[in-house]
């Protein structure tokens, strides 16, 4: 029997909680309207995301690459979004998280007996143009730690190997990357 969270078994309030909590975390930290809009629009897109790859075991592609350009895009208009960059140039720090993020799960998708699928290197990669560099380590760190710790517990308490989708685990570390990033 697979025990799902109350946020995934119910998405409207899991989005609802998800979203008040950046926004009100974006609020007191002095991020304008804009900049909160655009974070908890991001944090929607994950959290769709995390519920189809939990339900379904796939990640649309329409759902990982149409973002990308649109993440650059506001990125321009609100070039202060990106937190702990040193960079005086909007695109870079959007950028680098990327092509980090997808180096290193584009490496992992080639280690035998990985079970990482495509969406979840393009998920990454997502990830890593929404958090910008440095904060994307974090965030897929974050998640990985969530996502191995899920697993051991679930292997000495059902004594049978399962197979976990790893996108809900990436949007809680990005979505408490990204809140934990506002307060340094």
């Amino acid at each position: 029997m697979i025990h799902t969270t109350f946020a995934l078994r119910n998405p409207v309030w899991g989005i609802f909680a998800f979203v008040s909590i950046l926004g009100a975390n974006s609020f007191c930290v002095g991020k304008d309207l804009f900049q909160i809009a655009i974070l908890c629009g991001y944090c929607i897109i994950l959290y769709l995301i995390a519920i189809l790859d939990h339900s379904k075991n796939t990640i649309p592609n329409k759902l990982t690459l149409i973002p990308l350009p649109i993440v650059f895009v506001l990125s321009y208009f609100s070039p202060d979004l990106y937190e702990l960059s040193n960079t005086e140039h909007w695109w870079i720090s959007p950028l680098a998280g990327g092509i980090i993020s997808g180096a290193i799960f584009g490496l992992c998708y080639y280690i035998p007996k990985a079970e990482l699928g495509g969406g979840d290197v393009k998920l990454a990669v997502l990830i890593g143009c929404i958090c910008g560099f440095p904060v994307c380590l974090a965030s897929l760190l974050l998640g990985m730690i969530i996502f191995a710790t899920k697993q051991s517990i679930s292997r000495r308490t059902m004594k049978v190997p399962t197979i976990s989708p790893l996108a809900p685990y990436l949007f809680a570390g990005t979505w408490i990357s990204l809140i934990a990033a506002q307060q340094i």
